[in-house]
């Protein structure tokens, strides 16, 4: 028998065994080898279930994923694999939900089967706000592998740092901020003053939303910016490395939209107005209600509502309603 032969009958031998011990285990389940024990063991899931005492803050100080919602009732749920030492914990102090904890860890060497590297981390965890209840913020202070926040009322968001972020059916009396180290951000059907978003590695969507601002702020680095019915005051949206998409929004006043490397598309009311600019006319072509244009076209310069278009390298497209 060849030596590769020998070689793959172990592998399907020792798979088969590692499987039955997961399966022992009461389900599919990841199993490791751990350097401390020098054998095999079974990676477990556990989770945690807390009655929080009353508060109208949420300070998350945690690496776990997040999700904050409304619901019927009112609890902290946590998730978490292995490592008691590391799992979340939730308490509060005046007034203050604080959920601290949840850290990745990777102290055992590489999953054999199971669970990939990736997903091996501390789980995460889920807040259930009762559905009247009114926050006064909600404060994402560390930098953690995913944020959602949905159907929730409340004055002021803050996310620091994150990887994906979404953002659903929020009522913010004054503004939200989120940041997204390596991710996306995905805002639907959210009504606040102000939006700031910044994504260093990742695309930017917001839909169906009403943002009343002047000075609402978009900023990714490397991905695309995409605004669609949306109402809102105006402000700025730019990206380094992408496109550009604004699809049938309600502008107040003034929104600038710039691209250093990317395609700019844009739907807007027929009232409304449109300054269009390609810094290199070799590097693109601008194409307003289906007419060519040169670089610094302007439809309707006396318009209230203005959109201003400007490109490095790229084209620019501009149709009405």
């Amino acid at each position: 028998m060849k030596r590769t032969t020998k070689i793959a009958l172990v592998l399907v031998v020792l798979g088969a065994i590692l499987i039955g011990i997961g399966w022992w285990n009461h389900g599919d389940k990841a199993v490791v080898w751990s350097h401390d024990s020098r054998s095999f063991r079974v990676v477990q899931r556990s989770k945690l279930s807390y009655q929080p005492g009353a508060y109208d803050k949420i300070v998350v100080d945690a690496q776990a994923p997040v999700t904050i919602k409304a619901g019927n009732t009112d609890r902290v749920t946590a998730s978490y694999l292995d490592n008691t030492q590391g799992r979340p914990t939730a308490t509060v102090s005046k007034g203050t939900l604080m959920v601290r904890g949840g850290r990745t860890t990777k102290q055992m060497s590489q999953t054999v089967v199971g669970f990939s590297d990736d997903d091996y981390t501390n789980g995460g965890v889920l807040i259930t706000v009762p559905r009247n209840k009114h926050l006064t913020s909600i404060d994402i202070k560390r930098e953690n592998s995913g944020v959602s926040l949905r159907d929730l009322t409340v004055k002021q968001v803050n996310v620091k740092s994150s990887d994906d972020i979404s953002l659903m059916n929020l009522t913010v009396q004054k503004g939200v901020t989120a940041a997204s180290s390596d991710g996306d951000v995905w805002a639907s059907q959210v009504k606040a003053n102000r939006l700031q978003v910044k994504a260093a590695d990742g695309d930017i969507g917001i839909s169906n939303s009403r943002l009343a601002a002047t000075n609402n702020q978009l900023t990714a680095t490397d991905g695309d910016v995409r605004v669609s019915e949306t109402k809102l005051g105006g402000g700025h949206l730019a990206t380094a490395d992408g496109d550009v998409h604004l699809q049938n929004n309600r502008l107040t006043k003034t929104l600038t939209a710039s691209t250093d490397d990317g395609d700019i598309n844009a739907h807007i009311a027929k009232t409304a107005g449109a300054k269009v600019v390609v810094k290199d006319a070799d590097m693109g072509d601008i194409k307003v209600k289906g007419h060519a244009r040169r670089s610094g076209y302007w439809l309707h310069p006396n318009a209230t509502s203005q959109y201003k278009l400007t490109t490095a390298d790229g084209d620019v497209t501009v149709g009405t309603d």
